[in-house]
């Protein structure tokens, strides 16, 4: 795994503990041409963070080391504004914090 990834976990893993949960959320909305802001969420609040251009494949890539897991993709009738919510749990959090 790569430096920036590792940089990535490291402060999802910081800004969970700090609100005593395993899980957040990530999804994209779309506010026009070329413009697809995507939003990470802990306890229902968004996060910002180092690195401004965290996506599903730096996440799916966290999944497949083993660090991450996907718990929940949300359906169409589930989503408002947002487009591909999907829920992530931090596994193994405890080694980790």
């Amino acid at each position: 795994m790569d430096e920036r990834l590792n940089s990535i976990i490291s402060e999802i893993r910081e800004k969970c503990k700090k609100t005593n949960c395993t899980e957040f959320e990530y999804y994209w909305e779309y506010y026009g041409l070329l413009w697809y802001p995507w939003s990470l969420e802990i306890n229902d609040k968004s996060e910002s963070f180092t690195f401004n251009d965290i996506s599903y494949k730096d996440l799916e890539e966290l999944c497949s080391e083993g660090l991450i897991e996907l718990v929940k993709e949300y359906s169409k009738d589930e989503l408002e504004d947002e487009y591909d919510r999907k829920r992530y749990r931090i596994i193994d959090n405890m080694q980790h914090f």
